[in-house]
């Protein structure tokens, strides 16, 4: 259980930290009574493990103010510690609020973490692991996934070239493409700069003018020849005139394009857990967003979800190959951005192999007004035959904790100059706009075990 050790310390009658004390202890009981009628009344918890996946809206971030008292870590852990194991996506590279979250929870609690993923699309986050060290164990085997050459998430909008160090489009005479085109912009200092790459279809005729140091490659495993009495040597036929097909590309030198999705946008992070009998590969993602209206985006997404899928189906495959009689359950959880269950998005987070469970596909949403169905769970294979442990399903759901704190009618306790629709995105940064996603597991099947003995 968590420790609330603030809470024991009064302030004067009447002063902001007693009425934050109070609001807190309140706050804390009516979670508390929600949380205990949430979970299924009817589970031997020493015989189930409880698995987690909250969204919290960047975590360890200042905007809003940030998590600036302990009131919203307080709730946090309260949530938290209803769970075995919980995967966390969106906390910061600032630490800070997340290792107070875990002084609360207690010295039964332990992390696991990646660094911060660099680049844009990244958006200088981590993924987290929490676990109770009294209910779980670390299989010690952790890492990130990364995708091998072949397989790697290729822009859905194409590959850009840079128009520099000497690569130049040549556009046919007398062509023209200035105009007026549909995109965003923003107006800073008198200066109005695009906030969207704007596409403009290139006329018949256009040609790129290559730099010094290019070179055609003709691609590995291509049909060539050998010159009569000759060794280290071959003969390459190169078609004149246009150069085209499968056995040819062309090599710039230096960075020329601009490969912006090669790896995932947040790398996926795997971690080996044992719980009871169960030993389970949990992997936690934040999959790439873009927009929910741009078909070229929304592509990029479907695209990395199924790269995604495909690795961890394989790697799942080769693990219970190498380990038939010690098999290890893979599952998937996190934000993907999915957009429906009847979605492409989830299409793709359903292949190659991974079933999400009826449990979690008749959830609405997991986004705090339940109309989208971002966050998952999703297992391989889970019907496939793996002795005496089996994915059993005890329960499954989102929580709604703004039913109980930071409610619509505490609006003017905490922010009555906001308008409620200011309100609501102001508590999201004290708590999140995701609710945490759970799902239930039986993790004891000694019953099974010890009736099979006897056969």
């Amino acid at each position: 259980m968590p420790f609330y050790r603030l809470l024991g310390q009064r302030h004067p009658d009447g002063s902001d930290g007693e009425a934050l004390r109070l609001r807190t202890i309140a706050g804390l009981k009516r979670l508390r009574a929600a949380l205990a009628g949430h979970f299924p009344a009817d589970t031997d918890r020493t015989r189930t493990v409880r698995i987690g996946t909250w969204n919290i809206r960047e975590f360890g971030s200042t905007k809003y103010g940030g998590r600036d008292s302990y009131e919203p870590l307080c709730y946090m852990a309260e949530i938290i510690a209803n769970f075995d194991i919980v995967a966390v996506q969106e906390v910061r590279d600032d630490m800070d609020e997340f290792l107070e979250l875990l002084r609360i929870l207690g010295a039964d609690w332990d992390y696991l973490a990646t660094d911060v993923t660099d680049g844009g699309a990244g958006n200088g986050e981590r993924m987290v692991f929490l676990y109770n060290t009294g209910r779980v164990s670390f299989r010690n085997i952790a890492g990130e996934l990364t995708l091998p050459d072949g397989k790697k998430v290729l822009a859905s909008f194409g590959e850009r070239v840079r128009l520099e160090n000497g690569i130049a489009l040549q556009l046919p005479p007398g062509t023209d493409l200035s105009g007026v085109y549909e995109a965003r912009s923003l107006k800073k200092n008198g200066v109005v700069r695009l906030d969207e790459d704007v596409e403009i279809a290139l006329p018949q005729g256009a040609l790129l003018d290559l730099p010094d140091g290019s070179a055609l490659s003709v691609t590995k495993g291509t049909v060539v020849t050998r010159p009569p009495g000759t060794r280290g040597q071959v003969d390459i036929s190169v078609p004149q005139g246009a150069v085209l097909g499968e056995d040819f590309r062309v090599r710039f030198p230096g960075e020329a394009l601009d490969q912006s999705f090669k790896q995932f946008a947040r790398t996926p992070y795997i971690v080996s857990f044992q719980a009871g009998w169960m030993k389970i590969d949990l992997a936690t993602v934040h999959i790439y967003f873009g927009s929910n209206e741009d078909e070229k985006l929304l592509e990029q997404r479907r695209r990395e979800i199924l790269r995604l899928t495909e690795a961890l189906g394989d790697r799942a495959a080769k693990e219970m190959e190498d380990n038939p009689d010690n098999p290890v359950l893979t599952a998937v959880l996190g934000d993907f951005n999915i957009i429906s269950a009847e979605h492409e998005t989830m299409e793709a987070l359903e292949a190659n192999g991974f079933e999400v469970p009826q449990q979690i596909r008749s959830i609405p949403g997991s986004n705090v007004s339940q109309d989208k169905a971002y966050d998952q769970i999703a297992f391989w294979e889970p019907k496939r035959n793996r002795g005496h442990v089996r994915v059993d399903i005890r329960g499954a759901n989102v929580f709604d904790f703004y039913e109980h704190v930071y409610r619509l009618e505490d609006r003017t306790v905490y922010q009555p100059q906001r308008s409620e629709g200011s309100y609501k995105t102001w508590r999201t940064y004290k708590m999140s706009d995701h609710l945490p996603m759970w799902i239930e597991l039986t993790s004891d099947f000694s019953d099974a075990y010890l009736d099979a003995c006897e056969d």
